[in-house]
């Protein structure tokens, strides 16, 4: 029997085991955070005493954020991801006008039929930093992410970023940026000697010209999706914080 309930610290393990399944970056901390930040929110499918599917739902800045969508492969086609995004579509909307998420291909289907339209790409650029940089002073900007795990940060006058490790590429984001020059010597400065890394951003935007003089070329690309009243992201964000984040 399949039964939908919130996710607990001791169902860590099993998630960790779907994350490795779809190749996913996440760690074990990444889905701490989550948890924590959204203990109500974070679903997941037990069937025979173990977690096969999950999503998540995480309000923030006004706007919820669905993550985690995943499903063992050896349970798809019973309509287990549906049944988790009715459930965090409801939870979201006691809270919140807007529900955004970031799309594979395969799951865009399912969220179409939904009531999600496209709003964006958004690419996962991979690279790795060789040579760093330097930087002084503070970052006077907004900052709007939510309570993501953190490693280690790098700001200046003109952009912050943060970074964190992940399974296995290191992790770039978010960052947020007065104009492109900053953001290089922040993601300079951050990356620099911590291997491969992943950085999610929005292939339209200077954000990519930075990664690409910087050597990161696109791995992956998705969709930003939304629901309900639309919400623009903000210009001043080169680096998400995470699908799971937005």
């Amino acid at each position: 029997m399949a039964t939908i309930r919130c996710l607990r610290d001791t169902d860590l393990g099993d998630c960790l085991r779907l994350k490795q399944a779809a190749g996913w970056n996440q760690t074990e901390a990444d889905w701490q955070a989550v948890m924590a930040a959204a203990p109500e929110g974070c679903f997941g499918m037990e069937v025979d005493g173990r977690v096969e599917a999950t999503a998540t739902a995480v309000a923030h800045a006004g706007i919820g954020w669905v993550g985690m969508v995943l499903t063992n492969p050896d349970f798809r086609g019973r309509g287990f991801a549906r049944a988790l995004m009715q459930r965090v579509l409801a939870h979201l909307e006691e809270h919140v006008e807007t529900v955004k998420l970031d799309a594979t291909i395969m799951g865009e289907p399912l969220y179409r039929q939904l009531g999600f339209v496209g709003e964006c790409p958004i690419e996962r650029w991979a690279g790795e930093v060789t040579g760093g940089a330097s930087v002084q002073g503070k970052y006077a900007g907004p900052l709007r992410h939510a309570a993501i795990p953190i490693d280690a940060v790098s700001e200046c006058a003109g952009a912050w970023a943060a970074g964190r490790a992940g399974s296995p590429n290191w992790y770039f984001g978010p960052c947020y940026g007065t104009d492109p020059h900053s953001v290089e010597l922040v993601a300079r400065n951050l990356m620099a000697g911590r291997g491969p890394a992943y950085w999610d951003l929005f292939p339209n935007h200077p954000a990519a010209k930075v990664a690409a003089k910087l050597g990161f070329a696109p791995a992956r690309r998705l969709l930003r999706m939304v629901r309900g009243k639309a919400v623009a992201t903000p210009p001043d964000v080169y680096a998400i914080a995470g699908f799971e984040w937005g």
